[in-house]
């Protein structure tokens, strides 16, 4: 009996358990959030779906004006302040029944969510920045169960190829102590040249083709690439065909991209027999209101079917995560008091 109710909820058939259902017919795995400061002005605008990232035309003469690329009719705000952020987000998660949630950061902000709601948190670690953990510093993390995830890896913000040799020792230490990568690969912010902080971004690094002798060094590495190497589809497609061991997650493309363009993308994924390789995220940034944007994108796809969204929005991360069968049923069960998933 038992293992017949596991092998209900693995397929979606079990909605709910204990009267409570989920909003999204089953429990969410969010491969994609940051516990980051306010770095924003307060109430800093962003654009959700069809009003997502507009590029419209830039003098080079003219000063570069953020507020240029987030005008739209229903802008989302960022919150007030940095406890703002980390409480809405929180609870955000909780409403759309996100069970687990990949979330990088400063490792003690990422704590600091994580006391505020270890039940959620999956503690991730980034690399590629202007200035990295070293590796014994990774090591000494993950023996205190502060790194789950590492990732996110920001080389292509860098400016530089993800295979360049000052990365690998971070690609060896995940394959050894197996745990997933995750790399962005992809666009940056609107107009990324000309954005703050960015200055040596380049998009010819985020070619998927890029990665392959990553992958080939370490064929045992758990990697997906953020973003799906956007806009370089078919690229992405090459490299999942050839390498079993690769996925990709939707993050930010599924709420700040036209949705024309997201669904062309993920509907091409798919078409190409990926769907079990794709993974939900959000990478909300500053904006709590795009985790619910971007399960909607997933679940108004006319493209996929309900097996599908469910892979996408659960069943996906739970095999990359390598979650047993007792997690697998406890995400699907009550959540804990005072969380309900069901409060829209």
């Amino acid at each position: 009996m038992r293992r017949m109710l596991i092998l209900l909820l693995l397929s979606g058939s079990v909605l709910s358990v204990g009267a409570v259902e989920f909003p999204h017919g089953g429990p969410v795995i969010d491969m994609h959030i940051h516990a980051f400061a306010l770095d924003v002005p307060p109430g800093t605008a962003a654009c959700p779906g069809d009003e997502g990232v507009s590029n419209p035309p830039i003098d080079p003469r003219e000063a570069f004006d953020l507020s240029r690329l987030a005008a739209c009719t229903h802008p989302m705000r960022a919150p007030a302040s940095d406890a703002a952020l980390r409480d809405e987000t929180l609870a955000t998660l909780r409403k759309h029944g996100v069970r687990r949630a990949m979330t990088e950061g400063a490792p003690e902000r990422v704590a600091e969510w994580r006391r505020a709601a270890p039940d959620l948190i999956l503690p991730g670690v980034g690399f590629g920045k202007r200035k990295d953990p070293g590796i014994d510093e990774l090591r000494r993390l993950h023996a205190a169960g502060q790194l789950a995830v590492l990732g996110e890896a920001y080389i292509q913000y860098r400016g530089l190829r993800p295979d360049d040799p000052r990365y690998e020792p971070y690609f060896a230490l995940a394959e050894e102590l197996d745990v997933p990568v995750g790399i962005h690969l992809g666009e940056g912010p609107p107009a990324t040249s000309r954005f703050p902080g960015h200055e040596s971004y380049r998009a010819s690094m985020g070619s998927p083709f890029l990665l392959e002798e990553v992958l080939r060094k370490h064929p045992k590495l758990r990697i997906y690439v953020m973003h799906y190497g956007s806009p370089l589809v078919d690229e992405m497609i090459a490299m999942m065909f050839a390498h079993p061991n690769l996925y990709v997650d939707v993050s930010c493309n599924n709420w700040s991209f036209p949705r024309a363009q997201f669904d062309a993308a993920l509907k091409r994924m798919v078409d190409a027999g990926f769907s079990q390789r794709i993974l939900f995220g959000t990478d909300q940034l500053y904006w709590p209101e795009a985790i619910g944007e971007a399960i909607s994108a997933i679940e108004e796809a006319p493209y996929l079917n309900p097996a599908q969204k469910r892979d996408i929005l659960y069943n996906n991360a739970a095999r990359f995560l390598r979650l047993n069968q007792q997690e697998i049923a406890a995400d699907h069960a009550m959540p804990p008091a005072g969380a309900s998933v069901a409060e829209r």
